[in-house]
């Protein structure tokens, strides 16, 4: 496997205390290189080392413990001869030297070194062509008064030769390449970068030393992720073929992994069906967590939980993780992420255990929400009442058009009221179609529109698309001539011909013209309409969703006595999902709005919550709305059959309310009736089951990402040396065309 090595620190002088020290080490700097070197290059790579290396070594490695990182060591560990301990000594002193000496001494090292590939009278290069006068850099970086960092990217020899990195051009052109990349990571602004560098062709380690600082000298710093970056864009672009290489590896490991999962959560399934798998500790746990999530309120992510909670989740994640399959995929994953580690050294990573890896925190939010979804199912499906209908109320402004009229007629009236009514038979439609035809012959819009209605209605037994369509078109023909003669009745108006457009009625759907008018109807004081335009702000549907400006427009509704507008406030306060929970003003409006089953309902959910738990409240609520909500009496159910703080479990009222909830086409009431001995052991089983194979997929999934990010970095690699090619050829790139 081929690798990097990147080392980086920032250059400081050194100080009185460390005086002698730093004289013997700027010695063997200046004497060493002429003649060691050259001696080096002669020895056998048989021979012993010497006495005086072996004593300076072990010197060195007391004073710079860090240096047992470098790849140097570990060729000297595993072949101390007197070649590799003076190659670990050179080293260990040019990545020491601002301890050793002053910055002067450092530059002049690293671009004077017989190692070093010489550009003029030095090795310095930077990303000008102009020559560079050694004195007067070595003075800048000296007397800078910010920080300056010092970078070592180092190859083996064989990496260097095959890779053509054994010369400083090449290595130019790479820093070049991605100064905008240590730029970034530095935090340093592009246009205030400072960098020079030295290629040392050394005997098995060939390497650059970069050398960068910022011209304002309080900008700059490098963190660990930094330096990471730094090592990863020099990776990725050195061993990019080596590198696509390992991923199309890992895509088999990857698909391996997959149907290993697979195979393993479809065995632990079959030993749940047939009573093999057990793990009661782990039930017991599940349990308790069930418990412990419904006492209490507000966000149930492992975050804002209780210690006590967060505990019991801890416990649940390690009784997963000791399981012998997701141990097994876990290794899988742990060898995909050894070899991508192995791209930038020799050494290997370890890896936590897979409780403890900060990869995997967010398994504990799904071993939360896994347990909460399995706790009772539908228990708190929010329940929507639907708009209700606005019409065109009884203000009447005469001679508004030759051709048209708004007449609340008698006639208009009657059929509107039969079909408006839930028991009215076909011969009732038929007497309704023929008032408002009568009415339409009139010129009468409000009629037109209440045809259209009709024509599309199945029970009426008058259903026709065609006409309903022909009827809408006219009424919306009607309401655009009259609307803009209207005063009084001008902002009814306007929400119809929006409602029109919106619902596609007697025209093709338009959301821009509904917008338009909506907004009109609005301005001039439409409660309907403004509270129409704050849900579909908040919903995004149909309009660009402005989650804001919704509130803030349901809020003035609210506020202004608007029933509906209460319920929906309310109900959004009470789930906490779209804005933050917040149970008073959920109380506040949902005690406002009219006292109808979607409302008690909700004020039934909102008392369970554990700040404003009341259950005598609760049930009161459920009760007042049971009769025509299944879910007010599925829930009555379940508190009866459970039990609850305050509350006694009651086999007698809960089969009542969960027969009742089912008779009303409840099927979860349905089944927990159907299955009332066995329904906790399966709920439990269930949940044991669904943890596993989120778990396995969570393994999975976080090998997917890292990958897909991983082969970004690398094509993006690609599409800039393609680029570059079509440029040498003479192929330019254009707003995404080709040009010769």
């Amino acid at each position: 496997m081929s690798q990097i090595i990147v080392t980086s620190r920032y250059l400081k002088s050194g100080s009185a205390k460390n005086a002698v020290k730093r004289k013997n080490y700027t010695k063997y700097i200046a004497t060493r290189e002429t003649v060691e070197i050259r001696v080096q290059k002669k020895y056998d790579m048989n021979a012993s080392i010497a006495e005086n290396q072996k004593n300076l070594l072990s010197q060195l490695l007391m004073d710079f413990p860090e240096s047992k990182r470098y790849l140097e060591y570990e060729d000297y560990i595993s072949k101390p001869t007197a070649q590799n301990a003076s190659e670990l000594i050179s080293t260990i002193i040019e990545r020491n030297a601002d301890v050793i000496g002053n910055r002067q001494n450092f530059v002049g090292y690293i671009a004077k070194r017989p190692s070093a590939e010489q550009r003029g009278s030095h090795g310095l290069f930077s990303e000008s062509d102009e020559p560079i006068v050694l004195n007067q850099v070595a003075d800048e970086v000296a007397h800078h008064l910010g920080n300056v960092w010092s970078h070592v990217v180092s190859l083996r020899r064989e990496d260097a030769v095959r890779l053509g990195y054994d010369n400083s051009d090449r290595w130019r052109e790479l820093v070049m390449r991605h100064i905008s990349d240590i730029s970034n990571a530095q935090k340093i602004p592009l246009c205030n970068m400072k960098w020079y560098a030295a290629f040392h062709d050394t005997t098995h380690h060939p390497h650059i030393h970069l050398i960068v600082y910022s011209t304002n000298p309080k900008q700059g710093y490098l963190t660990k992720d930094g330096i990471n970056k730094i090592r990863s864009v020099f990776a990725n672009d050195i061993f990019h073929d080596e590198l696509q290489s390992i991923y199309q590896e890992q895509t088999l490991r990857r698909d391996e992994l997959k149907v290993l999962s697979e195979n393993q959560i479809s065995e632990i399934a079959k030993q749940i069906q047939n009573g093999s798998f057990t793990n009661k500790n782990l039930e017991k746990l599940v349990m308790t967590l069930q418990n412990q999530l419904q006492s209490i309120g507000g966000k149930k992510v492992y975050g804002y939980l209780p210690k006590e909670i967060k505990e019991t989740v801890d416990r649940i994640f390690f009784e997963l993780a000791e399981n012998p399959q997701i141990t097994a995929m876990y290794e899988k994953w742990c060898e995909l992420e050894r070899a991508k580690y192995k791209t930038y050294t020799l050494k290997e990573k370890d890896m936590p255990p897979l409780v403890q890896n900060k990869e995997f925190k967010f398994v504990k939010n799904m071993i939360i929400q896994t347990i909460l979804k399995k706790e009772f199912p539908a228990a708190d499906i929010e329940i929507e009442a639907s708009v209700p209908d606005v019409d065109i109320p009884q203000i009447i402004e005469e001679n508004l058009s030759d051709k048209y009229c708004l007449k609340w007629s008698d006639d208009y009236k009657n059929a509107c009221k039969i079909i408006r009514e839930k028991s009215s038979e076909i011969s009732d439609f038929q007497t309704a179609e023929r008032l408002l035809l009568s009415e339409v012959n009139a010129g009468n819009v409000l009629a037109m529109f209440e045809l259209g209605k009709l024509y599309s209605m199945k029970k009426s037994g008058l259903k026709d698309d065609e006409k309903s369509f022909i009827s809408y078109e006219k009424a919306l023909q009607g309401f655009l001539q009259i609307e803009p003669l209207a005063k009084k009745i001008k902002p009814y108006l306007q929400y119809q011909i929006g409602m029109m457009y919106f619902k596609g009625l007697g025209t093709s759907i338009d959301n821009q013209k509904a917008a338009e008018y909506f907004e009109k109807s609005a301005a001039l004081g439409n409660q309907y309409t403004k509270r129409l335009i704050a849900l579909e702000y908040i919903s995004g549907k149909n309009f660009e969703q402005n989650i804001d400006k919704g509130i803030s427009l349901l809020t003035e509704c609210a506020d202004s006595g608007d029933a509906f507008s209460c319920y929906k406030l309310g109900n959004l306060y009470l789930k906490g999902e779209i804005v933050l929970q917040d149970l008073d003003k959920a109380e506040k409006y949902l005690l406002s709005a009219e006292n109808n089953e979607f409302t008690q309902y909700a004020l039934g959910n909102l008392y369970l919550q554990k700040e404003k738990y009341d259950i005598e409240k609760a049930v009161s609520y459920f009760e007042k709305s049971a009769d025509k909500n299944m879910w007010a009496s599925y829930q009555l159910g379940r508190l009866y059959f459970f039990g609850a703080d305050d509350l006694e479990k009651c086999r007698e009222k809960a089969m009542h309310y969960l027969n009742s909830s089912a008779e009303q086409g409840n099927k979860y009431a349905q089944n927990l009736l159907n299955n009332l001995e066995k329904f906790e052991n399966e709920m439990l089983a269930d949940t044991v089951f669904n943890l596993f194979v989120n778990l396995s997929r969570c393994i999975e999934d976080d090998y997917n990402r890292s990958q897909k990010n991983m082969r970004s970095v690398a094509d993006s690699r690609l599409r800039r040396m393609i680029r570059k090619k079509k440029e040498e050829l003479g192929i330019k790139e254009e707003n995404g065309h080709q040009q010769v």
